[in-house]
């Protein structure tokens, strides 16, 4: 009996059980032609958007927005933001190296030590060649003295046959410096030698800078024809020719210690000032020497 009930049990359940497996497969067929209907249903929509957007380029070549300029729109925001992450880029390093600055009490703009013993005052066209050149020099001499011994002082001496372009240099560094301080006015300068193509002609993207440092346009725009900045370029000039300055770069360097001043025309290697300045250091010491009171016999 019991042996007559397995059978029983296997014969009735065999046929649910194969009826079961048709239905899942029947199941998963419909699924599938509807997923892959589905699936065709989205890549024909895609394929419809690559269309029209194709076509909607194509018109924008031609001069013509055929959909109330949305889309011209669209594309004029993806470009400022692609300017935007490069002025970005530019920014990182923008500043880098330039943090050891300040004012001094006439307002002029210094790199070192404030309270360093030698000084060179260095009187710089912005479209110079030259200065180009030799820009890195009284960096270097700065970076590397012992016990902040130097330090730089930027002199404004735009050269004629330079002009308009060496005179809107100073302009523009002097009032990115307004608002960023003396790191933005170092900097400033430093960007303008890197870019420029010297020789009067500038360089495609300087009116950039003002987005570049991130001042505000209209207190810029106002200090581009501020007299009182015209005035300080102009003065530095003057101390120039008082100093007998006709070619840029020259250098004056100066002995706080002492007063003394010795002039460096042109773009001298380092070595030049090492010796200048090691000069100036040995005169020092002999004439304190000489001066000392000998001692009573």
């Amino acid at each position: 009996m019991q042996s007559e009930t397995k059978v029983n049990k296997v014969v009735v359940l065999g046929p649910i059980i194969i009826g079961g497996l048709v239905l899942v497969a029947a199941g998963f067929s419909v699924y599938t032609a509807v997923k892959t209907s589905t699936l065709d249903s989205k890549i024909k929509a895609v394929q419809r958007q690559l269309s029209d957007v194709s076509a909607k380029l194509t018109s924008m070549q031609a001069g013509m927005v055929t959909d109330g300029g949305d889309f011209k729109s669209a594309v004029q925001q993806a470009l400022v933001g692609l300017e935007e992450d490069k002025l970005a880029e530019q920014r990182k390093d923008l500043f880098k190296g330039w943090e050891n600055t300040s004012v001094d009490e006439k307002g002029r703009y210094i790199y070192g030590n404030p309270k360093a013993r030698f000084t060179l005052i260095n009187y710089e066209d912005l479209e110079c060649p030259f200065c180009r050149r030799f820009h890195q020099t009284p960096k270097y001499l700065v970076d590397t003295a012992n016990n902040g011994a130097i330090n730089w002082e930027w002199r404004h001496f735009p050269l004629s046959f330079h002009e308009p372009m060496s005179t809107k240099g100073a302009l523009i560094a002097e009032c990115i410096g307004q608002q960023k301080g003396a790191q933005g006015f170092w900097a400033a300068t430093n960007y303008w030698f890197t870019n420029t193509e010297t020789n009067g002609k500038g360089f495609v993207g300087a009116e950039q800078m003002v987005a570049l440092f991130q001042v505000d346009k209209a207190k810029y725009d106002a200090c581009l024809t501020d007299k009182v900045i015209i005035k300080r370029i102009k003065a530095d000039m003057d101390l120039g020719a008082e100093s007998d300055v006709t070619g840029t770069p020259t250098t004056i360097v100066r002995d706080n210690l002492t007063g003394k001043e010795v002039a460096v025309v042109g773009a001298q290697p380092f070595a030049k000032f090492v010796g200048v300045i090691r000069g100036m250091v040995n005169e020092g010491q002999a004439n304190s020497e000489s001066n000392e009171t000998p001692p009573a016999k």
